[in-house]
């Protein structure tokens, strides 16, 4: 009870000072920020086109398919002995609409061509990923899961978005699959980190691929306040030395690493949904 109530004092003393960081955020002179800001403002206010309400109509009707799924899924992988409806692990993994539709508009502002997101799940949010890849010639979107079925599931879905040439699910446990990417030819402009809810291991992501990033990249983490490990992740992350600007959206954590710009651990914070 006490917990919550310091999230809600939290989240209000955000929305009480929103006006105030995004008029920080415009007196900042980086072109990544100033498009994250747009993505920010166009969900937040449900600014869409009747292209973009289309794409949100069909990234939402798999969802829905999702929540009413039977399949039981085994965590046979993790050495775990336990199944588990696709529904509810739709119900309780999938990232919220509000952030899926964020991470539509920023791929999609920002023109990012090779997108990496740690923890495919179901494909929820790899969905709004492709749907924003999907008319990039170069787009390229590699994804990882360790549970054998949700990759089948989530391949059948991106199939029907984008030809297979345009993504690829690294199917695996990461302590296994992570060193292999690592090794692979690749340079990353946007990252969404959602598989390990753990302080270490976000942070290990974290350090290795910023070796693996373009000139200009953006992370996200998801859940940084899932824990107190993760918000002692999420501290650490946003005062490290290669960042230069971060937005911490309570659900979510948005850094900028951009090797043309000076400005070094620049915090704001803001507030997009419940």
């Amino acid at each position: 009870m006490i917990n919550k109530l310091i999230k809600h004092c939290k989240i209000l003393f955000r929305i009480f000072n929103q006006n105030k960081e995004i008029k920080r955020i415009s007196e900042y002179n980086n072109n990544s920020l100033h498009k994250i800001l747009k993505a920010y403002n166009k969900v937040k206010y449900s600014n869409f086109n009747i292209d973009e309400i289309n794409s949100f109509k069909e990234c939402e009707e798999y969802r829905q398919s999702s929540l009413k799924n039977e399949t039981l899924i085994s965590y046979e992988i993790f050495g775990i002995n336990r199944k588990e409806m696709v529904k509810n692990i739709c119900k309780k993994g999938a990232s919220k609409i509000k952030f899926c539709q964020l991470l539509y508009f920023i791929i999609n502002n920002l023109n990012s061509s090779s997108v990496l997101e740690i923890g495919t799940n179901l494909g929820v949010s790899g969905t709004y990923i492709l749907k924003a890849l999907q008319n990039q010639t170069a787009g390229k979107f590699i994804t990882m899961e360790g549970i054998p079925e949700l990759c089948k599931i989530s391949s059948k879905q991106f199939s029907s978005i984008v030809v297979n040439s345009k993504y690829e699910i690294k199917q695996g446990l990461y302590d296994y699959t992570f060193p292999i990417l690592l090794k692979e030819n690749h340079l990353f402009d946007f990252i969404f980190i959602d598989g390990n809810h753990n302080k270490q291991s976000t942070l290990d992501y974290f350090n290795l691929l910023k070796e693996k990033t373009s000139n200009t990249s953006v992370f996200i983490f998801d859940d940084i306040n899932w824990s107190k490990g993760m918000i002692k992740a999420w501290n650490i992350i946003k005062n490290d030395n290669d960042v230069n600007y971060s937005i911490d959206l309570y659900q979510q954590g948005i850094v900028i690493i951009d090797n043309n710009d000076s400005n070094k651990n620049i915090k704001f914070k803001l507030h997009l949904s419940y």
